[in-house]
């Protein structure tokens, strides 16, 4: 017998999806150059003539090629890795496609369709799927098997820009968040691109309140802006020629300081241009020699040209002390402005009484005057400037700063001037009894201390401030000032004079702005002396003075000139040609200065004199006056007589 076995030389099976596990069509099975198979619909393919032993190789299209090993077998089964990935990419707000998106994993990429459809081929497996496109962030995916739909997050902003009045759009608007910005063309319009979720986006123009807006979803922004900037002409109102200087400002309360400030000098067209105005509020404008101009700022109702009202201040003066005796008291004093030509009142803020000189006289709230406790409630400040108001009177709050403030000094011994034999507080002592404390001039709490008065005193609403003691002390020896006087820093009238004029200059240009902006004009008080010329060591320069205030009061008293001022043998008995004369001089200072000269005129008998004292009469005290107003220039005058005690018959009628 012959038995023979026979080997089948057919091999079959199935093909597969490795993730789905569906079966494959159209995957060419080769088992070599001549022998292979393609799969029908459902995954079978059969191949005839194969060796015993066999290696096959599966290929078809999006799938990763696939080889197998048959030995002595019949059948084979195999499954290919599809090697490709679609999906859709939406706007993650909108749900709306993205079109021309670019979608890249490794060497693979494609751009989605109209639809946000895409496809990407030969992705190998593992592969992370990026995202990106102009105006969305990109995104990143790990696909479920073949499909990967992704969400993008815009991070376009578009919007428009108009004027919150007229509506009308705003070129050259700033749109910025982060480091990426953008600028409106001429119909308002922008776009920004990379917009971080949750960003607060900034909006500024010139002209315009800068807004912040945080974006919690990418729709069009629209933004109306309220314009911030006033402009307009500040003219005389008798004459219609343009306001020289003046302190332009915006407050939000009437009473309160400035949120915008802009100040004018020597124009010549009276323009000014405010910027950083807030929709609601009070403007203000002080204008040296003219009323103070305020109105309620209301859209479309500022007049844009602001007639200012001439106004000099014709002032009698009154003690702390004085105006602590009582409303019935002092009534005297504004009746006396009532009935006569006078129409303002100056009052001490602090005593000039030994006892306490230069307490507070009125229960003061500024920090440092509580913290030292160096006011007392003798005078209803608010109460006074309310009467005052009532009657129609100008008022003026006057401050000793460097001098006559023993309270100050005694309570903060560190910022005051020391003796150069004692170490101790140094103070002038003209008389048994009397001691005027000097503070340190450079010592920026002082200054700090009494602007904080002068600020507090115009929200009481005085119209004006003024600082007296605004000096070094005096010496007739320069050269030995530094030992004399010790300082907080080295002082030298002799060798370095620049230095001791500028720190007055800038303690006034400090004062100046905040007085201004707290609503008040600011004067200071000068020797009479540096009416022709500048006075070493008390550093009082009327040319750099008259920069930073907008008035300066020269104590021109007839009776503390020399003999032989102005050629006379006793200028006392001149009053009139001793004030017109002096006024003529420091004219000259004045020229171009932001200030106006407003003199102190004597109301007063200077007993000092011996054979040359002259009795201060009506005609005496009239004829300062004349000369005053025949000057033609000073912005008005004021009385001084340390015992106020004024001279009704000096005086015209209202």
């Amino acid at each position: 017998t012959l038995d023979v076995t026979l080997r089948p030389n057919t091999l079959s099976g199935t093909i597969t999806d490795s993730y789905s596990k569906q079966p494959l069509a159209n995957v060419q099975v080769q088992a070599s150059d001549t022998i292979s198979a393609t799969t029908d619909a459902e995954g079978r393919y059969t191949l005839a003539g194969v060796p015993e032993n066999v290696s096959l190789t599966m290929t078809a299209p999006d799938y990763d090629e696939a080889t197998g090993s048959a030995q002595r077998t019949t059948t084979f089964d195999g499954t290919l890795r599809p090697n490709f990935v679609e999906g859709v990419v939406t706007d993650k707000q909108t749900g709306e496609p993205v079109a021309g998106a670019t979608v890249k994993a490794g060497s693979a990429s494609a751009t989605t369709d109209a639809e946000g459809r895409y496809r990407l081929t030969g992705v190998e497996e593992g592969s992370t799927v990026e995202i990106s496109t102009k105006g969305y962030d990109a995104a990143t995916g790990t696909p479920d098997a073949t499909t990967l739909d992704l969400a993008l997050r815009s991070n376009m902003l578009t919007g428009t820009i108009t004027d919150e009045y007229t509506s009308q759009p705003l070129e050259g608007v700033l749109i910025k968040t982060g480091s990426v910005e953008s600028k409106t063309d001429s119909a308002g319009r922008f776009s920004l691109e990379g917009v971080a979720e949750n960003a607060v986006v900034a909006v500024s123009v010139e002209g315009y309140a800068d807004v912040e807006q945080k974006i919690t979803e990418l729709k069009p922004l629209e933004l109306a802006l309220r314009p911030d900037v006033l402009q307009g002409k500040l003219v005389d109102a008798t004459t219609a020629q343009p306001i020289k200087n003046a302190a332009v400002l915006v407050a939000l309360e009437s009473n309160g300081t400035d949120v915008a400030f802009t100040r004018i000098k020597n124009s010549t067209d009276g323009a000014f241009t405010l910027d950083g105005a807030p929709e609601q509020g009070f403007l203000k404008v002080l204008a040296p020699g003219y009323k103070k101009f305020e109105v309620e700022l209301k859209v479309g109702e500022i007049p844009e040209t602001i007639e200012l009202e001439p106004f000099a201040a014709k002032a009698l003066y009154i003690t702390a002390a004085v105006a602590s005796a009582g409303t019935d008291y002092v009534a005297q004093y504004f009746d006396a402005i009532d009935n006569t030509e006078l129409n303002t009142i100056i009052v001490d803020l602090k005593s000039d009484l030994r006892d306490d000189l230069g307490l507070v006289y009125y229960d003061s709230q500024t920090p440092m005057v509580k913290e030292l406790k160096t006011s007392a409630d003798y005078v209803d400040m608010p109460a006074f400037v309310a009467e005052a108001k009532k009657r129609g009177i100008y008022t003026i709050a006057r401050i000793q700063l460097f001098s006559h403030d023993n309270a100050l000094a005694d309570a903060r011994p560190d910022w005051a001037i020391k003796d150069g034999d004692t170490g101790e507080v140094y103070a002038d002592r003209p008389g048994p009894g009397i001691r005027y404390a000097w503070l340190d001039p450079w010592n920026q709490n002082v200054w700090d201390y009494n602007i904080a008065l002068a600020v507090e005193a115009a929200q009481m609403g005085f119209d004006e401030i003024n600082y007296d003691y605004i000096r070094y002390p005096d010496s007739s020896d320069l050269a030995t000032y530094g030992q004399e006087y010790i300082f907080s820093q080295p002082t030298d009238p002799k060798n370095n004079p620049e230095a001791m004029y500028n720190n007055i200059a800038q303690f006034m240009e400090k004062a100046h702005r905040a007085t201004n902006g707290a609503g008040a004009f600011m004067s200071v008080d000068v020797f009479g002396r540096v009416s022709l010329k500048a006075s070493m060591p008390i550093s009082q320069d009327i040319s750099r003075m008259a920069e930073h205030s907008d008035f300066v009061a020269p104590m021109i008293y007839p009776s503390l000139w020399w003999v032989g001022y102005l050629d006379f043998a006793n200028p006392t008995a001149h009053p009139y040609e001793v004030i017109l004369g002096t006024l003529k001089s420091a004219d000259l200072l004045f020229e171009g200065k932001y200030a106006l000269q407003r003199p102190w005129l004597q109301d007063h008998t200077d007993p000092w004199q011996g054979s040359r004292v002259i009795e201060y009469g009506a005609k005496e005290v009239r004829a300062q006056i004349d000369a005053t107003e025949d000057f033609g220039k000073a912005s008005g005058w004021m009385l001084y007589d340390s015992a106020n005690t004024y001279t009704d018959g000096a005086l015209k009628p209202e």
